[in-house]
């Protein structure tokens, strides 16, 4: 028993050590972001770095100042278009899929995934000659139209994969109950795969939000996201980094928001999906 009961203590003290040094990897680039974020231009550039200092706000100040915040709105307003595209056209297109069998089926996924991985610069020229000729260069629903590519193959692959899980018995249940297709899609899968549903929304959320190569190609100044605007900051001889520290901090509180609010469905969803 003396055994057993010092290895049971070595192995927490190993998962903790583990847990801390997990901690400190992903929290120090954070830490530092937000010290920097709160020093001069001088002193975030000091070597050695300064620990000791008085904060200054002033960064943050000319988030408002310089016009940054449109660069907030726009990436909200792409990455929530984009969440609700992808799911209003993905889930009823991964439903009729997972419901299918035979060579179609696995044609339609293949095709799906090539997509998926097909290189960002395989599709950014038609992007941006369809998107000029149809005079949407520029604005964040072009953005937003342009993510698509990338999110709506990985979201349909995934519900794909979820929704043969789901018994057809289900399916076939609600049918004989006279429902049809839309409806067991609405009031059957729907239901069960709240928790599928709200992974996928963080996932697209945080690739649109993140996403910069078709944001910098597709827009100038009109639909700029966080991205392209801190890339916009770094200069070849000089940068402010205390402001791109600043609104690199500032920039993951929405999808810290949105990430929470979607994890609270996923828990949810798990505890009711199934009895309803």
């Amino acid at each position: 028993m003396s055994n057993e009961a010092g290895q049971t203590a070595r192995s927490r003290v190993g998962r903790w050590i583990l847990l801390t040094f997990a901690l400190i990897f992903v929290l120090l680039p954070i830490v530092w972001l937000a010290l920097g974020s709160l020093k001069t231009r001088n002193a975030a550039l000091a070597l050695p770095p300064q620990f000791v200092f008085t904060p200054d706000f002033s960064a943050y100040t000319k988030i408002i100042s310089q016009g940054f915040l449109g660069a907030f709105q726009n990436s909200l307003t792409i990455a929530l278009t984009n969440v609700v595209l992808t799911l209003l056209l993905g889930v009823p297109a991964a439903f009729a899929i997972s419901r299918m069998r035979g060579r179609t089926q696995e044609t339609l996924s293949f095709w799906l995934l090539s997509i998926r991985m097909a290189p960002a610069f395989a599709i950014i020229l038609p992007l941006y000659v369809l998107f000029k000729s149809t005079g949407l260069l520029d604005t964040p629903i072009a953005v937003a139209m342009a993510h698509l590519t990338l999110t709506l193959p990985l979201a349909i692959w995934m519900l794909v994969t979820y929704f043969r899980t789901i018994p057809e018995d289900l399916d076939q249940a609600a049918l004989l109950d006279g429902a049809n297709a839309l409806q067991v899609l609405w009031m059957v899968v729907i239901p069960i795969a709240r928790p599928m549903l709200a992974s996928v929304a963080i996932i697209v959320f945080m690739t649109s939000w993140n996403e910069f190569l078709l944001a910098f190609i597709l827009s100038s100044r009109n639909a700029q996201t966080v991205p392209v605007a801190i890339a916009s900051m770094a200069g070849t001889m000089s940068f402010d980094w205390p402001l791109i520290a600043a609104v690199s901090i500032v920039s993951m509180i929405p999808a810290l928001i949105f990430v929470g609010f979607a994890q609270r469905h996923i828990v949810s969803g798990l505890g009711s999906g199934a009895v309803k």
